[in-house]
């Protein structure tokens, strides 16, 4: 891998409160390993596996109280280090030192801490940096979820009870299992009532028809609709809207969600996966 070496000036920035910059001449070299990323922290060569193991150990048992385990803050109030100008300024351990050191606000000083200590600890700080999601969101979680644990034979129940009327497990729902081949994709779909996640598809439409006092209707699909006013968009592509202020305007909604709504209020944990588990059958 390609790798050049670049000099930053560190600021010191911390808290509310903001030290003097350091002298450019004593500002340790940043190896970029990734140029690609936006952010200087994420571009940085990491330290060697052994020495971020280290830096995690240690930061569990000085720093996770306040920081909590994923960096975004712990139960004692401390700052989201993943957005934190000293994290993102910091390269080996020199500015979260000065830091750590000399303490600022309600951070206490710690002197029991040495710097290879604190440079262990910066760099499992910037490893996690390394990995972390846009707006200071924590790494990106990769793991087997097992959700198929409910009865299938009441999951049928169930279904035949309240989703037979607009759905078949032979007909609409046939090979839904094979179709949508996530257990939590499939869950989180047949609970919102379309397909959920990348290639989900547009949501369905609601549709509206409004007749006025002199009998007149005019149908479309809802644009928007409250208590002052209703305004929809014809089959060929006219905006209409009628105020429903002092007026005797009737409207129907035509909502393909309404059944899947009016589940939501009384869909319970044990159903929700009862009825997954009969919808994996259908394969």
């Amino acid at each position: 891998m390609h790798k050049t070496v670049l000099g930053v000036a560190v600021l010191i920035a911390a808290f509310g409160g903001v030290a003097d910059a350091q002298d450019a001449t004593d500002t340790p070299q940043v190896e970029i390993a990734n140029p690609n990323a936006t952010f200087l922290a994420q571009q940085r060569a990491l330290p060697p596996a052994e020495v971020i193991e280290r830096g995690n150990g240690l930061y569990q048992v000085n720093c996770m109280a306040c920081h909590g385990r994923d960096l975004r803050g712990g139960d004692q109030g401390g700052p989201n280090l993943l957005r934190s100008d000293i994290v993102l300024n910091d390269v080996e351990g020199e500015v979260i030192g000065e830091l750590v050191r000399n303490g600022l606000n309600r951070m206490p000083a710690n002197t029991s801490l040495d710097a290879e200590a604190i440079r262990s600890i910066a760099g499992y700080i910037h490893s996690v940096v390394a990995t972390a999601q846009g707006q200071g969101a924590p790494p990106r979680v990769e793991y087997e979820l097992d959700i198929v644990v409910g009865d299938a034979r009441r999951g049928e129940r169930y279904f035949n009870r309240e989703c037979a009327m607009c759905h078949s497990a032979t007909g609409d729902l046939a090979g839904i299992a094979t179709l949508i081949d996530d257990p939590v994709n499939l869950q989180n779909s047949w609970v919102a009532g379309r397909r959920q996640g990348r290639g989900g598809g547009p949501a369905p439409v609601q549709t509206v028809t409004v007749t006025e006092g002199d009998g007149s209707r005019v149908s479309g699909t809802l644009v928007r609709y409250d208590d002052f006013f209703v305004s929809l968009r014809t089959e060929e592509g006219d905006y209409r809207a009628f105020s429903r202020v002092g007026k005797a305007v009737a409207v129907e909604i035509e909502d393909p969600l309404a059944g899947h709504k009016a589940l939501w209020s009384k869909l319970d944990d044990d159903a929700m996966h009862d009825v997954t588990a009969y919808l994996e059958t259908l394969q």
